[in-house]
């Protein structure tokens, strides 16, 4: 049994081209991040309650929050904030939690039940709570003329790109950053105002009778009843500025255009404002769903991307802020190149040491097992992100080991003259306690981090299960498919002793006496 890949290299071949099929298709079809998701803990309720002071904001509404939250244990923190008309509750919840979507659920009937409890005038406490997770590309679109910025023309065409970049897929959320909102301004002249007898109050109160609608009759029927209204709605300029002003004793009237300015204006102070280069602008963001490879949903949006620059009118330019699938793509061609790297030293040094085919078969050892890594992160669904790449990388190392010993120990029974299937048999015998017993030292070393609880686990722990991925692939390797290519690698019979030192390796008595000597 021990020798069963030596001795059929029908199953030997087929292992081989499993693990490279598995390990290949794996890879290609991994989801890629930049960093790991996290589980979801914080969360904020946030009440507002006009015009009340602190004090009643504090005893009305945020301690009856807070009494009611007191009663789910999973809850680990709770920090409350009450100022001027506004109540903030943040909740942080115990890192052992995993069933997170079930306490967050609970937290939500909680407010429900609390609502009818707030006085009059408060408003429905709102359950905020926001996925650490980093947007997957950050784009601009910048106000390049000399005029004024005009946000409207802006943010239209932004809400257009949303909606392109909305139907990519693999989307997840898009969001717009740095749109301010507008108001409309009517600047009057009091002297204007003063000869007509108007006051600012009255003329105030005269436009906000207008935005109204007014019930113009009602038309009843033997099946149905209709109601009529005048639409009032103060919906553009124009519509403001024909606003009829009544004055002289509401004998006369005339337009609100005629004794006002009426403008578009941003509200101030802005509430938020984004600036490209000293240029006015409006982000968009984009957060792809966390099943999606990266790389092939980047290259999607920078179509969409392209499509969209060459429809947007002159003086408005794009610019992509941030793309994190440099980032992704820069951490696996680190990967693959410390891969290449480490294979080819491995090859040169063993060439060196141990000659052609030993080289040849330990640094086949390394892709090998990292293939079974990537097959193995596709069944237990772990991404391709900066902390597997950084477990992949830490293994590089290690997974050499137990090859070059498996593999030093049949060529020194092949040396020996014994035949290979039972050089194969005698050293698998010889080494598999020893090998298991420093894998699994190495494994348990590796063991805390995995199993590290809370959001430092969930963002760490991937690291320390990619090298127990690694080391337990590198020992089934080595108790399996390498002492089988050992002994199909060489000649049946007995192995030279002498040979040229691209067949045997490098040997030179006095080192060899040397180094034996400082043994």
């Amino acid at each position: 049994m021990s020798n069963l890949f030596y001795r059929n290299l029908q199953l030997l071949i087929l292992t081989i081209c499993l693990i490279v099929v598995w390990g290949l298709s794996s890879f290609f079809s991994l989801p890629r991040l930049e960093d790991p998701e996290l589980t979801q803990r914080n969360a904020f309720i946030t009440t507002v309650f006009p015009g009340a002071s602190a004090e009643r904001v504090e005893f009305l509404v945020t301690d009856k929050i807070e009494q009611e939250l007191f009663e789910i244990k999973a809850i680990d923190t709770i920090q409350s904030t009450s100022r001027l008309g506004f109540s903030t509750v943040s909740i942080q919840l115990k890192e052992q939690v995993k069933n997170v979507d079930q306490i967050w659920s609970r937290v939500r009937d909680k407010i429900t039940d609390i609502a009818p409890q707030l006085p009059a005038g408060a408003s429905t406490p709102k359950f905020e709570d926001s996925q650490p997770k980093a947007n997957a590309m950050i784009v601009a679109l910048t106000w390049e003329q000399d005029s004024p910025t005009n946000y409207a023309i802006l943010r239209r065409w932004s809400q257009e790109l949303e909606d392109r970049l909305r139907f990519v897929q693999g989307t997840e959320k898009v969001e717009l950053f740095g749109t301010p909102q507008e108001e409309i301004v009517v600047e009057i002249n009091p002297e204007e105002l003063s000869s007509l007898g108007i006051t600012a109050q009255e003329l105030s109160q005269q436009i906000l009778r207008s935005d109204a609608k007014v019930a113009a009759g009602q038309l009843r029927g033997s099946n149905n009843n209709l109601l009529f209204e005048v639409n009032g709605e103060l919906d553009s300029l124009e519509r403001i500025s024909s606003i009829p002003i009544s004055f002289g004793n509401r004998s006369q009237f005339t337009r609100l255009g005629d004794i006002a300015q009426v403008k578009k204006g941003i509200i101030e102070p802005a509430s938020e404002l984004a600036l490209i280069n000293g240029r006015h602008a409006i982000a968009i963001a984009a957060m792809v769903e966390s099943n999606q490879r990266l790389d092939e949903w980047a290259k999607a949006a920078h179509r969409t991307l392209a499509e969209f620059e060459t429809q947007l009118p002159r003086g408005i330019g794009l610019d992509i802020i941030f793309n994190q699938n440099r980032y992704v793509e820069a951490r696996l061609n680190q990967v693959i190149s410390n891969l290449v790297l480490g294979a080819l030293l491995v090859v040169g040094v063993t060439l060196l040491i141990m000659g052609w085919k030993s080289a040849l078969i330990v640094g086949s050892a390394l892709p090998l097992s990292v293939l079974i890594v990537f097959g193995a992160m596709k069944i237990q669904g772990i991404p391709l992100h900066q902390m597997s790449v950084t477990g992949i990388i830490i293994a590089l190392g290690l997974l050499i080991d137990n090859a070059i010993i498996v593999v030093d120990e049949v060529q020194s029974h092949l040396r020996e003259g014994i035949a290979p299937h039972r050089a194969v048999t005698k050293t698998i015998h010889h080494i598999a306690i020893p090998l298991l017993a420093s894998t699994l030292t190495s494994v348990l070393a590796f063991l805390p981090i995995a199993l590290a609880p809370g959001g430092t686990g969930e963002f760490t722990g991937t690291i320390g299960v990619t090298v127990i991925l690694a080391l337990l692939s590198s020992l089934a390797l080595s108790l399996t498919v390498i002492p089988a290519l050992v002994g199909k690698l060489h000649r049946w019979g007995n192995a030279p002793v002498i040979g040229s030192w691209w067949q045997t390796g490098f040997s030179h008595p006095r080192l060899t006496q040397t180094y034996g000597w400082v043994l």
